[in-house]
């Protein structure tokens, strides 16, 4: 029982980490204004220092799940914010 509940944790973890990352890079960044930086570019400097900081998490041992959502998000997000850029 005790494992099963260590799993749920670290999904929710997980859902937790991937839907902030994905909320601050796709909805918030836009919307922060930079001197005259494009909105992407401010956007990928987030991703990025989200990058790190889920790393972070991810090799301290502390909350794993929640630092590898919070990667796996900020890194599809600005992905897909570059694409519409690109396109």
């Amino acid at each position: 029982m005790r494992y099963l509940v260590i799993q749920l944790e670290n999904l929710i973890l997980l859902a937790l980490g991937f839907i902030a990352g994905w909320f601050i890079v796709a909805i918030a960044s836009p919307r922060l204004v930079v001197a005259s930086f494009p909105a992407w570019l401010v956007s990928s400097a987030i991703a990025t220092a989200l990058l790190a900081l889920g790393g972070r998490l991810v090799f301290d041992g502390t909350m794993q799940a929640f630092g590898i959502g919070l990667m796996a998000s900020s890194v599809s997000s600005a992905t897909f914010l570059l694409y519409e850029v690109v396109r």
